[in-house]
């Protein structure tokens, strides 16, 4: 954690000078050892953390993928139907983290034509704009990707 504040830190300053880098090193330093002792910090964990990058840049990738796609089916949708019948679908999801629960349902408010309206453990309410809208959130891709995050 200290070396990744510290080459923001040094991003952010816009050069690399003595001055920057002991002002990064003490501000990093400060960081690393506010977030061990008052927030549970570790660098095992942050390292454990940081194998699973490539399964979150895998979900990333398909979240920006839905979003596009799902941006060009509200346009379609706005352009050949008359009114929307907007639905509130509740469902239970199969996410055993809560971060990832959380993932989730951020990534299903992210997406056109739907919001998370609530989350309590792992059942959503979620709004969607048509009955179009609702088909298979409950299925749908992000909690599949969810889990092979969690299970990783």
């Amino acid at each position: 954690m200290f070396v990744v504040l510290l080459g923001l830190f040094l991003i952010f300053a816009g050069s690399v000078t003595p001055t920057n880098l002991l002002m990064g090193a003490v501000v990093s330093g400060l960081i690393t050892l506010f977030c061990a002792k008052f927030m549970g910090y570790s660098s095992r964990g942050f390292f454990k953390k940081l194998s699973k990058a490539d399964e979150i840049a895998v979900y990333l990738a398909y979240l920006l993928k839905e979003i596009v796609r799902e941006n060009f089916d509200v346009l379609r949708f706005i352009y050949r139907k008359g009114q929307p019948k907007p639905r509130l679908v509740s469902f239970h999801g199969k996410v055993q983290s809560e971060p990832l629960r959380v993932l989730v349902a951020n990534s299903i408010t992210l997406t056109p034509g739907t919001y998370t309206v609530r989350l309590e453990g792992d059942e959503y309410a979620v709004h969607a704009l048509d009955e179009y809208f609702q088909v298979d959130i409950e299925y749908s891709a992000f909690f599949k990707m969810a889990r092979k995050v969690e299970e990783a």
